[in-house]
């Protein structure tokens, strides 16, 4: 199993399993945000612990996208940005069972995962350049 599973990553297919293992790690921290938001909404709760909440989970959720694009070369924002909205949809869609959820208040609360995603992909990139120039000289 263990060398089907090297082998499969060593060839074309490590892709899929990237994207895969980013939508399910951005659909945890996603989930946990949005319930986060949902009920400090709801209970009219003060708004204090949410910002300390919110900056933990854009880190945590950011620190894949610096990991994949300092590792992986071919791996761009382009192909980040798919598995990020489909992580949000799947989430908004599991949550608005338990609550009527408004598009567009969904849609803004989502803004500080891509820029969190954005810094990160650029931080990543920034270091792997970094490592490259260190290497070649």
């Amino acid at each position: 199993m263990r060398e089907y599973i090297v082998q499969t990553w060593e060839s074309g297919n490590r892709r899929a399993y990237q994207y895969l293992g980013l939508f399910s790690f951005l659909v945890v921290i996603y989930a946990i945000y949005l319930a986060t938001h949902l009920r400090l909404i709801h209970a009219g709760a003060e708004t204090d612990s949410f910002w300390g909440t919110l900056a933990k989970l854009c880190l945590i959720s950011a620190l894949p996208f610096a990991a994949l694009a300092y590792s992986d070369e071919t791996w761009c924002s382009n192909d980040a940005a798919p598995v990020c909205v489909a992580a949000w949809v799947a989430v908004c869609v599991g949550l608005s069972f338990q609550c009527k959820v408004c598009a567009l208040g969904v849609a803004t609360v989502f803004f500080p995962f891509v820029v969190s995603a954005l810094l990160a992909h650029g931080f990543g990139t920034l270091c792997r350049f970094a490592k490259d120039r260190i290497h070649s000289l």
